[in-house]
């Protein structure tokens, strides 16, 4: 029932996310005659969030517990921005462009749209490479909610056991830079198609996001720079955008 109802909701945000036409998942041979030089944008790792599923039995009756904390000092975009520049590199020019991360840190296809369009980049960019937040089903404690962008979950249980986890949710959009419109877009997944995630021991979950000690910060970063390192080239392969 719990796995049914996720993935109703995953069905759901999809439509929306959806709504603006067709896109494919990957580049085709006619794209690469119009696609020269692109510019990569990476609005994904300013902030981390810390989601608590209690134990009860209707967890659906409400949301979790869900807190925030800004990490852009971890540079993980800077990190996504260098590794995806270099890999494109070998089949476009790549561009630099200035952008700010607010424009696209909550987003759908018609707003990705005029975000893109409202960007002053150079003219002869025929395309974005945008790195950006993703919602997925739970796919760590199998529970009613999605998760979404780079955080830590926790999902207590009556047995005093909880199960925690690492995840990184993010997804790869290609844009025309000309009229905003989406040429490819795809998840970033993990082999066999799973949720990129680390399983992490409980005493890494802090009181409140800001009472995160030095190491646990420490560990938090490597993890998610680990599942970056994972999924980020393979997903640029898988869309004909690198080698």
């Amino acid at each position: 029932m719990k796995r049914s109802a996720a993935a109703i909701g995953f069905l759901f945000a999809a439509v929306l996310l959806g709504a603006s036409g067709p896109y494919t998942t990957l580049l085709s041979p006619l794209d690469y005659r119009t696609i020269k030089t692109v510019a990569v944008i990476s609005a994904l790792g300013n902030t981390f969030l810390f989601e608590r599923v209690p134990a009860k039995d209707f967890e659906w009756l409400g949301p979790p517990d869900s807190r925030f904390l800004e990490i852009s000092d971890w540079a993980i975009d800077p990190l996504i921005e260098k590794t995806a520049s270099a890999a494109l590199a070998e089949r476009f020019t790549v561009k630099p462009i200035v952008f700010r991360p607010a424009d696209f840190s909550t987003w759908d296809y018609s707003n990705l749209k005029s975000a893109s369009l409202g960007l002053n980049g150079d003219p002869a960019i025929d395309a974005y490479v945008l790195i950006l937040r993703d919602w997925r089903p739970d796919e760590i404690g199998y529970g009613v909610h999605e998760l979404g962008g780079l955080g830590l979950y926790r999902k207590d249980k009556s047995s005093g056991h909880p199960k925690l986890g690492v995840f990184a949710c993010y997804r790869i959009v290609v844009v025309d830079a000309l009229t905003g419109d989406t040429i490819a877009s795809r998840t970033a997944l993990l082999s066999g198609n799973k949720l990129p995630w680390l399983p992490e021991d409980a005493n890494l979950w802090p009181k409140t996001p800001n009472d995160l000690t030095e190491p646990q910060r420490a560990t938090l970063a490597a993890a998610e720079t680990k599942l970056i390192e994972a999924t980020l080239l393979p997903t640029l392969s898988a869309m004909n955008l690198a080698h």
